[in-house]
């Protein structure tokens, strides 16, 4: 689409709109000196543009068209990687979202294994208010652990348990079901350290033998199988939009 928003937009955001493969590839190229707003370069990521009136050139090519605000959900497969290139070669999420996959930028990262819930978009300051440490967003996750899980162990992580350095919140934990060497949990959370969910349960003793997340926010796989993905909704924008205060 051609450009005629008016609105002031950090550089960053307006780059990754562009399809410069999202806001961490975007931000590189800033600090490289490869951007020029108004014939000056600019090293400053945050700097407002008006899309509609600056011109904004990467490597001399003047950018003339952005993509709209886009918001997707997908079900995250197992085995498949959060980040845009993997010197490891293994398959990224990016692969999945077609002409998307250079437009949009993940909300957060899930690991190599963990399956679930991932939302991606172009809107930086939705996805950094949704980040942000202050932020509340509840994350749900089904986990599946080794052993079996007592209650002074459930306790324990309903209360906070240090993950090296760092104690977590208190959080809402329930037994799913129990099996003769493993025990299913659920598991909800208001914060979003690395590898949280797995640093926690084995903190107690109870390593991961997989990790479902099921919630992120109001958002669910819903009918979605393993690497499938859909547009979000409007009010469901909307209500992202909420939590995170904007």
């Amino acid at each position: 689409m051609k450009i005629t928003e008016k609105a002031p937009t950090p550089l960053v955001d307006f780059l990754a709109r562009a399809g410069f493969g999202g806001k961490r590839e975007a931000t590189r190229l800033i600090a490289a000196g490869r951007v020029k707003v108004n014939g000056q370069v600019e090293t400053n990521a945050q700097r407002r543009v008006l899309p509609a009136d600056d011109h904004v050139r990467v490597d001399q090519k003047l950018i003339k068209e952005i993509w709209p605000p886009t918001y997707i959900l997908m079900n995250k497969p197992p085995r498949t990687i959060s980040t845009t290139y993997d010197p490891q070669d293994r398959k990224t999420v990016y692969a999945l979202l077609g002409k998307y996959g250079k437009v949009v930028q993940s909300v957060g990262r899930l690991d190599y294994e963990t399956e679930g819930v991932l939302l991606f978009t172009n809107d930086g300051t939705l996805a950094h208010a949704l980040t942000s440490p202050t932020s509340k967003v509840q994350k749900v996750y089904r986990v599946k652990v080794k052993g079996q899980v007592n209650a002074a162990e459930l306790q324990r992580l309903r209360d906070g348990v240090d993950i090296g350095g760092f104690r977590t919140a208190p959080a809402q934990v329930h037994v799913l079901s129990r099996g003769k060497a493993n025990t299913w949990l659920r598991i909800k959370l208001t914060e979003g350290k690395y590898r949280q969910v797995k640093r926690m349960t084995k903190a107690v003793g109870h390593p991961v033998i997989r990790l479902v997340r099921e919630k992120f926010g109001p958002l669910e796989a819903g009918l979605l199988k393993a690497g499938q993905w859909r547009h979000l909704h409007n009010s469901e924008v909307r209500q992202l939009r909420s939590i995170a205060g904007l």
